[in-house]
């Protein structure tokens, strides 16, 4: 009987000692969770800070665009601006350098018919010359006989005539300008050709100058 209740008694400590056994490992378990949902919790709480992070950020180059964007605007609408100022103040340099000479030419047309009518003109015409120079203003005149130069001349017509070299310029209809060095308006000349009379007899020539040839030989036999 005594060895009936030691046995139960052994029996009974070892299922305590299973069930202790069983309970600290479902602890362990429980303890191994706890610790995933914390980190799981910590790796959201950095996931949020870093989206408020960037939430800031994009607000930051979301306002920095828009004043660019209206930094840039303003600066467009000045350089508008400026460019219109540019713009009238050329035209008006050029107008008020042209008002004396005009004003001079309204008062003298009121005495056309005085003697000294040519000469007011004439200091008129100096006048425009003089504006023109001061807008660093060139003429283009070329004379007769001159190469013809197709950066500052323009054809208008071919003349024959044996007066001056072929491709050289027989007659000037209007002078050309150039500002600052750059032509804004070619001469138009007449290009002189040579006649077709000339051009035949060049080519008749040609044409007998194997027969001669062949005479000479037929001489030296």
């Amino acid at each position: 009987m005594e060895e009936k209740k030691d046995f139960a008694k052994n029996n009974h400590e070892v299922k305590n000692m299973n069930g202790r056994e069983t309970i600290t490992e479902e602890e362990k378990n429980v303890d191994l969770t706890n610790e995933e949902i914390e980190t799981l919790q910590r790796e959201i709480q950095e996931l949020k800070e870093k989206i408020e992070k960037l939430e800031e950020e994009k607000e930051k180059y979301k306002n920095s665009l828009y004043k660019l964007t209206t930094k840039f605007e303003h600066f467009k609408e000045m350089v508008e601006k400026e460019k219109r100022n540019v713009q009238f103040n050329t035209k008006k340099k050029i107008i008020e350098s042209f008002l004396i000479p005009f004003e001079k030419l309204k008062i003298s047309m009121q005495y056309k018919d005085d003697p000294e009518f040519i000469k007011a003109i004439e200091m008129i015409y100096k006048d425009i010359i003089n504006v023109f120079d001061n807008l660093d203003l060139e003429f283009i005149v070329p004379e007769k006989g001159d190469q013809f130069d197709p950066f500052e001349h323009e054809v208008v017509e071919k003349y024959e005539t044996d007066e001056v070299n072929e491709y050289c310029i027989y007659d000037v209809q209007s002078i050309g300008y150039k500002l600052e060095g750059e032509v804004i308006k070619p001469a138009r000349v007449v290009v002189a050709i040579k006649p077709k009379d000339v051009c035949e007899d060049i080519s008749e020539k040609k044409d007998q100058m194997p027969n001669l040839e062949e005479e000479d030989k037929e001489g030296d036999q």
